[in-house]
This record gives structure tokens, sequence and C-alpha cells, in this order.
């Protein structure tokens, strides 16, 4: 197979729509000497074969299916399309020729919500199509068989644990911490019906906060589940729930009186500021690197220091702004699914990068972190590597096709083919 070449950087601010072609200069007379000898020894081997297009392994999967790699292995699940048909199911196959591994059979009427790696573990999500609790499956990559199952959906912590989430609408749901490694069930929460919040690190959950509507805030420490804050904040406006009770930038915001929201410290729970919020459809608090954010469905994003709870900054140009590695990355309108993306300072708002127009896929738990694609003319995709903290991307390959996703673990890509499908790429890291 002939391997896709690598096409090196591209700098912020560069063309959208086509590949950037590096800087040209004149030969000098050793190049020039160099290049006469190349003509002499090709002319004397006679013509070769122009380059052959990179051919890639392909791999049957249904349209929308979902995809994670994992130590030599592709693991493929059907996705959304086939939600209520039989034969849901989850194979392995090998990297480096597609050969299939294994197939682990969900149970009748099952869809696949997710897939992720947790250890050197394959965890399968899955719910009824009806009614019926969220089903959480550790299966061995190497073989497909099942390590352990769990009901509830999974939330790792920063110390590589796992909780499961059971809620409930009368109240009576429950959360519970298992070893990752054995499944075997650690320590159990109640749930009340206003549901869990999480104080995170990079990691993960760091500490699960409860809040009843009548004002009872209890904060257990992620690993043992042993409170380690109790308090009260003001009970629910209704007495039945709040429209805002949720942990942001390490604080936790309440709906307080009539259109405000207070922000409590989550290591005494004192109260440390109080916003005005409009009482907006979509109106949400969202943790911005630190800053908090408040953000609607019409688009831009006003930052609040999580200290005081003043203004940090405004800006209505964004259509969508989250974290990653410290930064912000804001999107702008472009083509569909493919958004101008930005490099934003969480602290004041500046631009920092322009990294171009973008369909976002990959994560930073992936070996080849952030990608984006996009469609260029005649039928190609443009796929790069997104580095965040520097501001650039580096271009990975430019594939023949349309794709919509794709993932590098290394040695190859492998991207979802829109009409269904998947390909593995041979590509040059």
């Amino acid at each position: 197979m002939t391997p896709v070449i690598e096409l090196g950087e591209m700098r912020h601010g560069e063309d959208d729509d086509e590949v950037p072609a590096p800087p040209r200069r004149p030969p000098g007379r050793a190049a020039r000497a160099v290049a006469l000898g190349c003509l002499v020894l090709l002319t004397a081997a006679g013509a070769s074969a122009p380059p052959r297009r990179p051919v890639p392994v392909r791999v049957p999967a249904p349209q929308g299916a979902v995809f994670v790699t994992l130590a030599g292995r592709l693991m493929v699940a059907d996705g959304p399309g086939t939600v209520g048909r039989d034969g849901r199911v989850v194979t392995g196959r090998r990297l480096s020729d597609g050969a299939q591994l294994w197939r682990f059979a969900l149970p009748a009427g099952d869809h696949v919500l997710g897939l992720a790696v947790m250890g050197d573990g394959l965890l399968v999500t899955s719910s009824p199509a009806g009614a019926g609790d969220t089903r959480s499956t550790l299966l061995d990559p190497a073989t497909g068989a099942a390590r352990w199952q769990q009901s509830g959906y999974p939330v790792r912590t920063a110390s590589g644990g796992l909780l499961f989430e059971n809620p409930r609408a009368a109240g009576d749901g429950s959360m519970l911490a298992v070893d990752p490694v054995t499944g075997a069930a650690r320590w159990s929460l109640p749930l009340p019906t206003q549901g869990v919040a999480y104080r995170t690190d990079d990691r993960g959950v760091t500490q699960v906060v409860l809040v009843t509507p009548d004002g009872r805030v209890t904060v257990h420490d992620a690993d043992s589940g042993a409170p380690v804050l109790t308090g009260r904040v003001p009970p629910a406006p209704d007495r039945v729930s709040y429209r805002y009770a949720q942990v942001v930038a390490g604080l936790l915001l309440v709906e307080g009186g009539p259109g405000t929201v207070t922000a409590y410290g989550l290591d005494r729970l004192d109260a440390r500021w109080t916003v005005p919020v409009q009482p907006r459809a979509g109106l949400r608090f969202t943790d911005c690197a630190g800053m908090v954010c408040l953000r609607d469905q019409i688009g831009g994003a006003r930052a609040l220091d999580p200290a005081t709870g003043r203004p940090g900054w405004v800006d209505e140009r964004w259509s969508g702004v989250f974290p990653f590695g410290g930064r912000l990355i804001a999107a702008t309108p472009g083509v569909g699914l493919e958004q101008h993306r930005w490099v934003l300072d969480p602290r004041t708002g500046r631009v920092l990068a322009r990294l171009g127009r973008w369909r976002l896929t990959g994560t930073d738990g992936e070996p080849g972190g952030l990608l984006g694609v996009r469609h260029l003319s005649g039928d190609r995709t443009l796929v790069g590597a997104l580095d965040v903290l520097a501001g650039d991307v580096r271009i990975r390959a430019v594939l023949p096709g349309s794709w919509d996703e794709c993932v590098d673990p290394g040695a190859v890509l492998v991207c979802l083919d829109p009409a269904g499908g998947l390909a593995i790429w041979p590509a040059d890291r």
C-alpha cells in the first residue's frame, strides 16, 4: 500500500479551501547539479509509473457507526440508524488488515450510546430503545469477552475510577462506584430528584455534589464516597427543582431570588457572589477553562470572573465555545459542520490563533489527539491534527473521497464514510 504523503505544518491564517503548498525558491547551482544527475538516472531506468493513490482497507459498518482504537485493534459498533433492529453488535478487528477477531451481541432491543477506552478494556454503554436502564459492559479488546457489567451511565473519576448514574424521576435513583478492573461495587449513594453535579479537574471527577429541592447540599469524595461537606442553600423557588444547580469552575451555582443565581464555594459553602440572570430558554452556565461562561442558544459568550462574578469579557461572534487543554476553542459559522475555529485566552477572550475551517473529530484522550476534517474540491478530504496550545495545524493526509470522522492511532488513519463503512488508511506519522 502506498503511504499518504506527510504535508507538514499549516499556520493559522493560511487559505482554508486548499492544501497549503510549501514555499518555492529558485534552485542554486548545487541543486541544479543534483537535479541533472537525477534526470540522467531516471532516463537510464526508463519512464516510471505515476504514483498510485493510497489504497485503504475497507471495513463494513452501518451508517453512523461509532468506533475507537485500542492496542492495535479497531472496535466498531452499530450507529443510531439501526436503533430498534435485531442483531446489534460490537466487533473487534485488527488495525493492520481489518480482519474480524470477535463479535459481541448486545441484548435484544438495545442500542449503543457510546464506546470508550477504560484502562486496557473497552467500555460499551447501551440502552433499550424503549424504557429501561442504561447498561455498561467492559469487554476484553483481544477476545470480546465480557469482564463485567453494571447498570447506569458511566462517569470517570480523576483517579481512574468509575461512577454509574441511575437517576429516577421519582427521586429514588442511585449512584454506584465500582472497581474499573473487576466491576466490584465500592460504595453507593441515593440520588435526589434534582440529580447530581460534579466537581472536576483535568482528569475527571473529584467530588460528587448532591442538592435537594429544600436546599440541603452534600459534597462527597469521588473515590471513597465519604461526605466532606454538608450545608444548606436557599430552597428551590417552587420547592420542586432548581432551574440552576450546577458546579462550574469549582463553584456551586444555585438559583436564588427571582432572576438571580448565587455562587457558593465548595470548601465552606459560603456565598461568593450573585448575578442577575434573564429568564431566557436555553440559557446556561458552562466552564470556560476556569472562567464561568454564560451562554444561550442564540450564540455569543459572556465570561465572569469566578472569584468575584464580575464581567470578564463578552463576545457575540462565537456560535460555540468550549475548553480544551487550558485554552478555549471558539467557532464561527462556516460550511455546514465545518466551522471556522479559533483559539482564545480564557481570561481575556483575546484571539490567540486561527485554526481554519474544520469539522472536529478525535479527542485529547486518543493517541492522535484532536483532529479536523475538511472537504476539498475534487472530492477530497483534508485531515489535520490541531495543536491548540501552539495554535497550529499539522496536515496528516489528503484522502480521496468524502469522510466524516477520523481517528489517528499512529501508523494509520481510520475514517468514517458518511454513506456507511470505515476505511483504514496507511499514513506515516
